[in-house]
């Protein structure tokens, strides 16, 4: 559940960090003892077999730290961290991100998890999963939400996996952007003229950019040196503006395809200045280690 909780926590999608998560217990590195008798280079094999290639070498320097701190400070075995605690979850929490690679976001991940095996950490949802369930109908009252669930600590671990899986409002308004760049480049074509054609080339291409990445398991390099500008709210912000400010003229399609594209820009600008919001996972800059302790 440590491991689980640290992949997830870095800036990449819920699927890929899924997946480099089976491949470890696939191969039995959820086992401390034989991680432990692994070295540097095969952790960081085993992370880019599961596809967690961008992070593998910071994800294996982590994973080193986190065997020789638990085998430690608690005889290799995590439940001596619950005793330590006392069984109260403030303490516990503390205690986790001690390891290095769990910041709040992980430590929020670890509880989601580890309130199925320890049910004193029950109820949990963390930050972010409440505020989906609050959006689903499920409301804010943990305490409630638990009760619902027959008080079931299993079942209300699964319940906060599940909400952290649901896809984002951000990356539904993303992929509405990317619809609008492609059908207003379309429209760029009507009158037909060299200067529109071209014009309109290069939106289509803008909207399925924008449109792709929202699909991308692990976003290339190539695309954060090139259009490093996508990955913040300003300058996401900024760019769909200037897109939506290309579409604003003749024809009723290319008005609003304009005016959505560029309210939404105006939206997320203002985001950027409210701390209290983090970009999604793929709209963040690589080195920035959201939710992550640097190390």
């Amino acid at each position: 559940m440590v491991i689980d909780a640290m992949l997830k926590s870095r800036p990449i999608s819920h699927d890929l960090s899924q997946r480099a998560v089976n491949h470890l217990i696939e191969i039995g590195f959820h086992d401390i003892r034989k991680l432990s008798k692994s070295s540097w280079e095969e952790k960081a094999m085993a992370l880019k077999d599961g596809g967690y290639n961008r992070y593998r070498e910071q994800g294996a320097t982590n994973l080193g730290e986190m065997v020789d701190l638990v085998s430690e400070k608690y005889e290799g075995d995590l439940n001596n961290l619950l005793k330590k605690a006392n069984n109260d979850r403030n303490k516990t929490r503390q205690l986790i991100k001690e390891i290095k690679g769990l910041g709040d976001l992980g430590a929020d991940l670890f509880l989601n998890n580890v309130q199925s095996v320890w049910p004193s950490m029950a109820p949990f949802i963390d930050g972010r999963s409440l505020e989906t369930a609050d959006k689903v109908g499920l409301g804010t009252d943990l305490d409630a939400i638990y009760a619902e669930l027959g008080r079931d600590s299993m079942t209300m671990s699964r319940l906060a996996n599940g909400l952290s899986a649901i896809p984002t409002l951000s990356r539904i308004v993303n992929l509405v952007v990317g619809v609008l760049m492609v059908l207003g480049g379309i429209s760029q074509f009507f009158p037909m003229s060299m200067s529109s054609i071209i014009v309109g080339i290069y939106v289509i291409i803008f909207g399925l950019i924008v449109g792709g990445l929202e699909f991308l398991p692990n976003i290339p390099d190539y695309v954060y040196r090139y259009a490093s500008f996508l990955f913040s709210f300003l300058g996401r912000g900024a760019f769909y503006i200037f897109v939506g400010s290309i579409l604003l003229h003749d024809g009723a399609l290319r008005i609003i395809a304009g005016s959505v594209v560029g309210f939404i820009g105006l939206g997320y600008i203002a985001l950027e200045f409210i701390p209290s919001i983090e970009p999604p996972s793929n709209m963040r800059e690589t080195d920035q280690g959201w939710g992550a302790e640097q190390v």
